[in-house]
């Protein structure tokens, strides 16, 4: 019996994050599409951030560090529910208090193509047990927002700059 591959539907969005369609992740990608992600900062006691190393079989820069959990948001599906599952899948985290500093727009070019991308910005402290998913994440490790800075040429453009908005939304919130 021959396994029929999984297709992922994602919402294409416009200018003002509104949906205007639907395409297979395939070709949002592939047609470098905007759509919406969710992007999480997992942070420390000492506020490291848990940071990832992405593994070589991703669509989106490949074998590079991610300062965030998170991915694309499918069909229908509102950011927190997207952030929550994205941290079960890739991190093995459930049931943490999420903040939220809302959205941002990221748009450039990237390892593995271009990207245009409203994304969903969370933030949570955790320090337990993690569960990487092997297709996704090969190894984490938590750095200070410094040893991030020193090190961004490493890092996702998208996932840096989900770091400087949240730098820049909690420091107005009053809570950094």
């Amino acid at each position: 019996m021959t396994k029929v591959p999984h297709v992922e539907w994602v919402d294409i969005v416009d200018a003002q994050d509104r949906v205007i369609g639907v395409a297979e992740r395939a070709r949002v990608r592939r047609e470098n599409l905007r759509h919406r992600a969710s992007y999480i900062l997992v942070l420390d006691e000492q506020e490291r951030v848990l940071v990832q190393r992405r593994t070589l079989g991703k669509d989106f820069c490949p074998g590079m560090l991610d300062a965030c959990a998170g991915g694309v948001v499918t069909q229908g599906e509102a950011m927190e529910p997207s952030a929550r599952r994205e941290l079960a899948e890739e991190l093995g985290i459930h049931g943490v208090p999420l903040q939220d500093f809302g959205t941002f727009y990221a748009e450039g070019e990237a390892s593995g193509g271009g990207y245009r991308v409203w994304g969903g910005l969370f933030s949570c402290h955790y320090q337990g047990p993690v569960q990487l998913q092997a297709e996704e994440v090969s190894e984490v490790h938590w750095m200070s927002l410094g040893e991030i800075a020193e090190r961004a040429a490493e890092f996702t453009p998208d996932s840096l700059l989900a770091i400087a908005t949240w730098q820049v939304r909690r420091s107005q919130s009053g809570q950094g």
